[in-house]
């Protein structure tokens, strides 16, 4: 069997990430293929998908496309008995299969070649900042109405992918997370099973096999991967109280962090695994903070305002601590950097600590976001409470178990 990737010869420009063979078979094992008819991979690589269909049913007509003309001749060597074509996928025609399988790329559209782009931003999914494989996947539902494909998890909450869930829920059959770097990398994949019955289950997915673990549903917007999902009423969302907005964006670390002691004009700073509920542990580190030079020299920092730094107290989180929300209050005046956020507004700094650090929050924000990394557009849809009496004073006084007590009286849960 061919496992030479000589054939990647774009990764990140192509969104090439080879699928590995493991993940293959068991990906294949969750679906029944087709007695007969055919069975198309639009981003087919090096064809490992359509081999291990072939294996398994050898009548079956398989089609292999990509844009890759290395890829192809790779593929043609794997799968000889394939009809395989150097193609663009997202150019419609009245192409059609009875099952659709593959690992789409992964591309922002912005980084498409011109053409490429216009062609994307046709499809009704790409809207705001989706990567390619949404227009990709709403390209496969029209191919065939049977899918099998392996995604980033991005699409199950993050705002951009919207419309992308609205299309894919009807149809929707089984969701299955990946183990962590399947693919290695930092971002979590699952598999994706589109079928007329749309069911609606979940599981994981390993080398072992499958394991069912419940329903999928849509709640507030987004796929819960949970059992549980808390709701909490309010009045109004966090985000029109208090704004969440990034830390210090300084490039090369080695080149404006140091250690003490501090020279005339430095600045204290944080990260973000030195924040943790409710105080902000030493860093030793300090910030020379020099916004014209830092602009200047690294054209994609983002100094920022001091005005958002420099305020008697201000809330810090953790921006890399996934489901589980961690922030403080800094009243030393830190410029935190870019593993942090940072909050803006006139509302009370302990009171949006202790809602963020609660149990009811944590539990509301970790159904619906499960991503490594915290995002503010997603906080800033955290229902804000019409009473907060109590709130604030358990977080002065690091009172957990008073914390969650007086947030689950605000929100009536």
């Amino acid at each position: 069997m061919a496992t030479s990737t000589d054939w990647i010869t774009d990764p990140k420009g192509l969104g090439q990430w080879p699928t590995p063979e493991w993940l293959v078979e068991r990906a294949l094992d969750t679906i029944e293929l087709p007695d007969e008819g055919t069975v198309l991979d639009p981003a087919c690589g090096d064809g490992r998908w359509l081999q291990a269909v072939h294996r398994r049913n050898p009548r079956l007509r398989l089609w292999g496309w990509d844009i890759a003309p290395a890829a192809i001749a790779a593929a043609r060597t794997r799968v000889p008995s394939a009809t395989l074509e150097v193609r663009d996928a997202l150019v419609l025609d009245d192409s059609r299969a009875d099952l659709v399988v593959g690992n789409p790329p992964y591309v922002r559209p912005q980084n498409l070649a011109p053409e490429q782009r216009a062609r994307a931003w046709t499809f009704s999914t790409a809207t705001d900042k989706v990567d390619l494989y949404a227009p990709f996947v709403e390209r496969m539902l029209q191919l065939s109405p049977r899918v099998a494909i392996v995604l980033a998890d991005t699409w199950l909450s993050l705002s951009s992918y919207a419309a992308f869930r609205e299309h894919v829920d009807p149809h929707l059959d089984l969701v299955a997370r990946l183990p962590k770097k399947a693919f290695e990398a930092t971002i979590g994949t699952v598999l994706l099973v589109i079928d007329p019955r749309a069911r609606h289950r979940r599981g994981r997915l390993d080398a072992e096999g499958l394991v069912e673990e419940g329903l999928v549903r849509l709640v507030d917007g987004v796929f819960s991967m949970e059992d549980e999902v808390p709701i909490l009423e309010g009045g109004s969302l966090l985000g029109e109280h208090l704004r969440l907005r990034m830390g210090v964006v300084c490039g090369s670390y080695r080149e404006w962090l140091h250690k003490g002691p501090p020279t005339i004009g430095d600045v204290r700073t944080c990260r973000g695994r030195e924040v943790r509920r409710f105080h902000i542990a030493e860093s030793r580190e300090w910030l020379r903070y020099r916004p014209r030079e830092m602009l200047a020299r690294r054209p994609y920092v983002a100094p920022k305002s001091r005005a958002l730094f420099d305020v008697p107290d201000k809330v810090v989180l953790a921006g890399t601590s996934g489901r589980t929300l961690r922030c403080a209050v800094d009243t030393e005046r830190r410029y935190p950097l870019d593993s942090c956020y940072v909050s803006e507004g006139a509302e009370d700094s302990w009171l949006l600590c202790g809602l963020l650090n609660s149990a009811p929050v944590n539990a509301w924000y970790g159904a619906r976001f499960p991503a490594p990394r915290v995002k503010a557009v997603e906080l800033h849809r955290l229902p804000w409470p019409a009473r907060t009496a109590g709130i604030a004073d358990a977080a002065r006084a690091a009172d957990q178990e008073g914390l969650d007590e007086a947030v689950r009286k605000a929100y009536g849960c």
